[in-house]
């Protein structure tokens, strides 16, 4: 997931109306206790006084804001400034990409235009400096990278869709499919955006099949990755990959029989910044509210000694999971009342 602070500019993304969020990590400190005695056996003794216990600090959400897949529109919320509320942007969502000046002003902020034509999706630089953007051509699709500059350069051509960029800014990892008419052999790939170095991280073949939401989840130190093919032709594949390339592996499940099934259908997986632990939606739920009712989450524990999900926990059930609120504390999600934060058990 992409974590980054909310600075003075918001993208609007063209088309597709992916979501925009702003997330900071939690730094809580532990409960402390400290107690002195000194004593001595025959004699008085004077007790060093206890320090007094520290509670935790859980930092407050920073403001997100969030725009529904569905897409489109001059509607957006803003999480973490109080209560989930909406607001009315300047610019309606649709076939250009707009930045809005400031972002605590909504309603009153400058909009420029950045990309005159035929942006098909873009997504902020962690650090807001740079936009990622899916540029389309008369024979292609382009990854850009545009500079706070203006600088713009190209990463990667015969790109589809299901792309996101590391939390630490470095790399962006995205998928080449089948069904596109593509002249690279498909699969799910990383680039370096400084160098432009590009490595095959996987095999999987997508096939233009999935949803609007995908997107490849990163672990918080960008070191680590994981793509999910849950619909279309071939199996359900859940690939993990060292961003490098180095490594790659596809996840399964233990069975009762000591077997690992490792055709996973995991429509929503989001990491936990401890690196270790995974929360995903089960395939056999269809994906998120797609069964007209909520759908259960569970927390997994990597095991990387044969690649596994084990420990399965469900944490709680709800219609959809919008991200991170406070990075391994809460989570936005979105029932029946509304949008809210959720606290981890």
């Amino acid at each position: 997931m992409i974590q980054h602070k909310l600075l003075l500019a918001i993208l609007l993304l063209s088309l597709l109306g992916l979501s925009s969020c702003t997330q900071m990590n939690a730094t809580p400190e532990s409960d402390q206790l400290a107690t002195a005695v000194s004593a001595t056996l025959g004699s008085s003794f004077t007790p060093t006084p206890a320090s007094p216990t520290t509670t935790a600090t859980i930092p407050a959400p920073e403001p997100t804001l969030w725009m529904s897949y569905d897409g489109g529109g001059d509607q957006i919320w803003v999480l973490g400034d109080g209560l989930p509320y909406q607001r009315t942007l300047p610019v309606s969502v649709g076939g250009r990409c707009v930045a809005i000046e400031p972002a605590n002003d909504l309603n009153t902020g400058q909009v420029k235009t950045l990309i005159s034509d035929n942006v098909v999706e873009a997504l902020w630089s962690p650090d807001g400096e740079a936009i990622a953007y899916i540029l389309a051509t008369p024979d292609t699709y382009e990854l850009h990278w545009r500079g706070g500059d203006g600088s713009d350069r190209t990463l990667a051509r015969n790109v589809t869709f299901t792309w996101s960029i590391s939390p630490t800014g470095e790399t962006i990892a995205f998928t080449r499919e089948s069904g596109y008419e593509l002249t690279i052999v498909p699969g799910f790939y990383a680039v370096q955006v400084g160098s432009g170095a590009e490595v095959r991280l996987s095999d999987i073949d997508k096939s233009g099949t999935g949803s609007t939401a995908d997107f490849p989840s990163w672990s918080s130190d960008g070191t680590q990755v994981i793509l999910s093919h849950y619909g279309g032709p071939g199996e359900a594949r859940l690939v993990w990959a060292r961003s490098d390339g180095t490594e790659t592996h596809d996840l399964g499940l233990p069975t009762d029989a000591g077997e690992v099934r490792r055709d996973l259908a995991l429509p929503f997986v989001l990491w936990d910044p401890d690196g270790e632990h995974l929360y995903a939606v089960p395939g056999e739920f269809g994906g998120e509210g797609e069964m007209g009712g909520p759908s259960p989450l569970v927390r997994y524990r990597l095991e990387r000694t044969d690649y596994t999900l084990i420990e399965p926990e469900t944490i709680g059930r709800f219609h959809q999971v919008l991200g991170w609120a406070v990075p391994g504390h809460s989570l936005w999600i979105w029932n029946e009342s509304g949008i809210g934060e959720f606290i981890l058990p």
